[in-house]
């Protein structure tokens, strides 16, 4: 075994580590009454990680993110925030990248030729909807995942059209690394083809 995976090994072979997305405040503090302050404790949801963080019974110690699939650097940065217990700066950039934490399961009501039908767009739909929008590669979802819907993906737009209007700083790194024009890639019909079913679906 390589030095820095043994020394990595070494150091968290004996750690205790759970998932929590139960979406549930009180069962994520029975968990931590239960097992202890060593045990630790990640978000498994992006929009509840500031306050399972700050929660005293609570005391998660970061996030599993799904949205850091698009921007890494700002969920670091809310979590290193957090550590630091710079509350108010984490607030503000928590109201910068809110619009995002809606898109992991976006639920839209489709008109179809049989009636109304509830339709809900799982993780990672959503999400891979718009790094594809925004010029970031990551193909299509696996089967039986398709597309969007017309309705679903014109909320992934959105909230992606409020984050740069609101806090462009957000999407900057992505910019910067792919070489993208945000505002284009937004406005543009030609980089929505292709993302979402025309029609019913």
């Amino acid at each position: 075994m390589p030095e820095d995976l043994a020394l990595l090994y070494r150091d968290y072979k004996n750690v205790s580590i759970v998932k929590e997305a139960t979406g549930n405040i009180e069962n994520m503090k029975r968990t931590r009454k239960c097992c202890g302050p060593e045990y630790t404790i990640l978000s498994g949801d992006d929009g509840m990680t500031y306050e399972m963080m700050v929660n005293p019974d609570i005391k998660a110690a970061g996030v599993i993110s799904v949205i850091s699939n698009v921007v890494p650097g700002a969920l670091s940065d809310l979590v290193r925030l957090l550590q630091e217990g710079n509350r108010d700066e984490a607030q503000q950039l928590l109201k910068s990248l809110a619009p995002l934490f809606d898109l992991v399961t976006v639920k839209t009501m489709e008109k179809t030729p049989y009636g109304e039908v509830l339709c809900r767009a799982r993780n990672p739909l959503a999400i891979k909807t718009l790094m594809n929008l925004l010029g970031m590669p990551s193909g299509k979802c696996r089967a039986p995942m398709g597309k969007m819907t017309p309705a679903g993906f014109e909320k992934v737009l959105q909230a992606a059209c409020r984050v740069q209007a609101d806090s462009p700083e957000i999407f900057k790194p992505l910019a910067d690394f792919f070489k993208v024009d945000i505002d284009e890639r937004l406005n543009a019909p030609a980089y929505r083809e292709g993302l979402c079913y025309e029609g019913y679906f």
